[in-house]
């Protein structure tokens, strides 16, 4: 069974989550939501297109927010 690593972050525009990676065990992925890494998670970061990269507003609050990790079944 494989599990699906999640980010969620919260903006003016709402709420977005992110699958931004696959472990191979729930221990890796339990590890991975308590804010650790393993050799197998290592690269794992806030996509690109997700409003904290990209937004424009210069003193933007919510680009401090730490984003919220969660994992599910694949």
């Amino acid at each position: 069974m494989k599990y699906e690593l999640c980010m969620s972050t919260i903006h003016c525009i709402g709420r977005l989550n992110h699958v931004v990676g696959v472990a191979e065990t729930e221990a890796d992925a339990k590890t991975w939501v308590g804010g650790g890494s393993s050799e197998n998670l290592k690269g794992v970061g806030i996509p690109k297109d997700d409003p904290i990269v990209w937004c424009p507003v210069k003193h933007c609050h919510m680009k401090r927010q730490n984003p919220i990790r969660s994992y599910q079944v694949k």
